[in-house]
């Protein structure tokens, strides 16, 4: 189905549902209204082009302000809706003011014990959070953190001592034309419309937890649909209790599928071995490690990782603004990459974060323009973020990340800095 004909399709099923879905007896009338200001400030110098005599230097705020309304109609059933907008305030390079748009961020209605089963049917604009995200969690890549919904379908069965499974169908756009957006900017929100389907089981084996998943994605490359991306993700997630305040995480994926006439072969993993410390001061220390393949020029296949719905910044804020001349923005691939990192308590509700990142490439590119090294030494990055709580309603967070660019890279290539501040607040309404 191509999505332009999915948005009639999509909300011709909501209504339906809406309309059919059985009620269970005991009513119930409930609403919850919640409401979030985010203010952030964000400057860098040049992760982009890693070259300080090109103007890429950035400056700027970012304010999201979102609206939401919850209502559970009954015990088993609620309809949520959101409405965000978010804007920049540019201190360099110099731009006009914009409100930017006002759009739709959620609207999705949820059954519980659909048919008296143990099944709960999502239908709408809605986030999907699965795992780590190191598969799926954002549909719209291209608008940062504004937002993260997909229009899905969404189906989870509970089986008692079994574990859970979750079945979903994804959509995500190019540009938003499902719903109705006020003061309408044309957001880019990927590269191409995006679709997918996939199977997520999570149990537990001998109080070990342990996921395994299937996920398919589609893209059109052209609107012509004349050739097309289409990858199939299947993959797994341990998570083991060594010993008391020991515990390690390890998960791996392979990838099949083509794009045009060419196969895709990739293979995806990270390990995190978590210690808790409880001191007085250091509270926790976790050792990690990723591997993403990438492409060898030699291969008749490719052989670079293709994040499925993952391109957000999950091991840095800032190096997914490097990847860009890769192969786009968050677009992990090709990467290995070893880390240490340490939470220390600073003050009552401070927390901060201190990650050493050795970073490396599976894969030499010997691209001339960028990256334009010889070697497999991505560099080192160094993320400092700390964490503090302010009241009850209001928190934040400050980060600073600098790399130091390896062989890797071009000769000349220059460290960069990146910094931002946070304030978050957060508040909700419960009324019968």
């Amino acid at each position: 189905m191509q999505l332009k004909h999915f948005k009639y399709a999509f909300l011709l099923i909501l209504f339906v549902t809406l309309l059919s879905s059985p009620l269970p007896a005991e009513e119930r009338n409930n609403l919850t209204i919640d409401f979030a200001e985010r203010f952030r400030f964000v400057s860098w110098d040049n992760p982009i082009t890693l070259d300080s005599s090109i103007e890429d230097s950035t400056t700027f705020t970012r304010n999201r302000t979102s609206l939401g309304l919850k209502w559970e109609f009954s015990k088993k059933a609620e309809i949520y809706f959101k409405s965000t907008n978010e804007f920049r305030i540019y201190f360099n390079p110099d731009k006009d003011f914009n409100i930017h748009e006002i759009f739709i961020d959620n609207l999705y209605l949820k059954i519980k014990n659909f048919l008296n089963l143990p099944l709960t049917l999502t239908l709408g604009r809605q986030n999907v959070f699965l795992g780590e995200g190191f598969v799926v969690l954002d549909g719209s890549t291209y608008d940062g953190s504004r937002s993260a919904y997909f229009d899905a379908i969404r189906a989870d069965i509970d089986l008692k001592n079994i574990g859970k499974f979750s079945m979903f169908r994804l959509f995500a756009q190019r540009t938003d034309e499902l719903f109705p957006i006020l003061n309408d900017k044309k957001q880019r929100m990927n590269e191409n419309d995006i679709r997918g389907y996939g199977l997520y089981y999570q149990g537990s084996i001998n109080s070990n937890n342990f996921d395994l998943y299937y996920i398919n994605k589609k893209t059109d490359i052209h609107d012509n649909n004349s050739w097309s991306l289409s990858v199939s993700t299947l993959g797994t997630k341990l998570s083991f209790r060594l010993k008391e305040n020991l515990n390690l995480t390890t998960e791996g994926a392979i990838q099949n599928g083509s794009i045009h006439n060419e196969g895709i072969r990739t293979f995806g993993g990270h390990f995190h071995l978590d210690g808790n410390l409880n001191k007085r001061a250091l509270k926790k220390v976790i050792i990690g490690g990723i591997y993403l393949s990438g492409n060898n020029p030699g291969d008749g296949v490719l052989r670079g990782w293709h994040p499925p719905f993952s391109k957000w910044p999950k091991w840095s804020e800032s190096y997914i603004y490097t990847l860009i001349n890769e192969g786009g923005i968050a677009n992990w691939s090709n990467i290995s990459l070893i880390y240490i990192s340490f939470k220390t308590r600073l003050f009552r509700k401070g927390y901060l974060n201190t990650t050493f990142n050795i970073l490396g490439a599976p894969e030499k590119d010997l691209t001339p323009d960028f990256p334009g090294g010889t070697g497999k030494s991505r560099g080192i990055l160094v993320i400092n973020r700390l964490n503090f709580v302010v009241s009850k309603n209001l928190s934040g967070h400050l980060v600073w990340e600098h790399f130091k660019p390896g062989n890797f890279y071009f000769s000349g290539a220059e460290n960069y800095n990146w910094l931002r501040f946070e304030f978050m607040y957060k508040t909700e309404t419960r009324r019968k």
